[in-house]
């Protein structure tokens, strides 16, 4: 009969709302049905009423966003709640709660009520962690009853749903409660799926009152490889969530690893743009400015794409960043580094970023060139313009760019590091203009002194 508790909690929410709460507070009474009753009133409290087809006890295991954590410390809710009644709800669940308690506190074998407890303290936080977080953290560390722990997830969930609630976790008490769950997964490192609940532990600890010490602890987790590489992976994601300054000290060595830093990629350079702190701006910046302390390089070879994004963004609202990207592209700077800065200058999009990275060619195949920097100046010489009537036919309208056409035009003439690279632009700006035509008053060559030859030639026949 229990196995059906769950559907019967369905049909009466979905056939008798009205006067479920009372049905439910006397089911919530009897122990085989106290569980499904009190996540039946949780979601007889909820605004949204969810499809009858979905069990309200797995709402704890959603997928949860960590950021949320700052926006409900700031009084955000993740659901709505009908007020009184989720107040009402809140009291039927704790008033159970308490009973067990008493039942406990009376009993030789106490520990036969804690895995009860324990999965009520989670509906219990979920409706209102706000006001019940301390009788919520004293449940879930209750001691496991045998090495292996019953109770991890449910300490997992009811650590989750607080953070959820807008609770500051006390950092002693919580590594209090996930300390059976480190042991277990010690003992058991070989076996993936328990060693995925780690990845959850970490994430939990870097949201206590004391994140610094938590970081350093998480430190000693990822020292003793506790954590599977996806599991790397989502405390990545977190940290950059956590708002503390140790965090970036924390991905920069997650970083270090070679073969780590492929798989965290775009969530490593996500996390550290979060961080808006001089140390996370070098951290991004080293991956094109030499002179900072450098980085893995496997992280440009794998996923070069989000970080030229993120350090466009920040060239963007920072002038100083900006000012020194352009002093860069008159640096020797090694390769690796050119290529980015070449990408992230044609994600700028101007002018001033453009004829700044045409400092970075080089005719020895040692500079900046990349498609990304041809496809920017192809289109300011070349304009797509929407064809009326068609979202994807597109008509080539030539545009106007003296200024970069001048620039080459030195550079083909003055300058012997980057006279083959300016030379081979210059003739595929003519063959634009051969497809696409010449824009209104734009002379055929950019400059007009007696004796200049158009198109110009390389010395010595190159």
């Amino acid at each position: 009969m229990m196995s059906w508790t769950v559907w019967y909690m369905q049909a009466i929410l979905h056939m008798a709302r009205a006067e479920a709460k009372d049905t439910l507070a006397r089911l919530l009474a009897e122990p085989e049905y106290e569980l499904d009753a009190a996540w039946g009133l949780f979601q007889l409290a909820r605004t949204d009423a969810s499809s009858s087809m979905v069990w309200a006890r797995n709402w704890s295991m959603r997928a949860k966003n960590f950021d949320f954590v700052w926006r409900a410390r700031a009084g955000e809710t993740e659901m709505g709640f009908v007020e009184p009644l989720r107040t009402q709800v809140s009291a039927l669940v704790r008033t159970r709660v308490d009973e067990i308690l008493a039942e406990r506190a009376a009993a030789e074998y106490p520990e036969d009520f804690d895995h009860r407890l324990k999965q009520l303290a989670v509906a219990l936080a979920e409706v209102d962690g706000g006001a019940s977080a301390e009788p919520v953290l004293d449940i879930l560390n209750f001691p496991e009853p045998s090495t292996w722990p019953y109770g991890a997830w449910s300490r997992i969930h009811g650590l989750e749903a607080l953070l959820m609630q807008g609770v500051v976790l006390p950092s002693g008490k919580t590594w209090e409660i996930v300390e059976p769950i480190i042991q277990h997964v010690r003992t058991h490192r070989w076996n993936s799926q328990e060693s995925s609940l780690m990845s959850l532990v970490v994430c939990i600890v870097l949201f206590t009152d004391d994140p610094r010490a938590s970081i350093q602890r998480v430190r000693q987790l990822i020292q003793e490889k506790l954590l599977s590489m996806e599991g790397t992976r989502v405390l990545t994601k977190t940290l950059g969530y956590s708002r503390c300054p140790d965090a970036v000290a924390l991905l920069r060595e997650l970083a270090d690893d070679n073969v780590r830093v492929q798989h965290l990629g775009d969530d490593w350079v996500d996390a550290v743009a979060r961080f808006d702190s001089q140390e996370a701006r070098d951290l991004l910046m080293s991956f094109i400015d030499p002179a900072l302390p450098p980085l893995s390089k496997e992280l440009i070879r794998h996923h070069d794409g989000r970080l030229v994004r993120r350090l466009a963004e920040l060239a963007q609202r920072d002038a100083t960043v900006q000012r020194r990207m352009f002093d860069l592209t008159k640096e020797n700077i090694p390769a690796e580094h050119a290529t980015v800065l070449g990408k992230v200058l044609a994600s700028l999009g101007t002018a001033d970023a453009l004829l700044a990275s045409l400092e970075l060619l080089r005719d020895d195949g040692t500079g900046g060139a990349s498609y990304e920097l041809h496809k920017n100046i192809e289109e300011a010489f070349v304009e797509q313009r929407p064809y009326s009537g068609s979202s994807n036919t597109f008509t080539m309208v030539p545009r106007s760019s003296n200024a970069i056409r001048s620039r080459l035009l030195e550079m083909a003439q003055n300058d012997p590091l980057r006279r083959k690279s300016a030379f081979a632009l210059l003739n595929e700006i003519e063959k634009w203009r051969m497809w696409h035509g010449r824009p209104d008053g734009e002379p055929r060559s950019p400059k007009m002194e007696a004796g200049f030859l158009w198109p110009p030639e390389l010395e010595g026949g190159e």
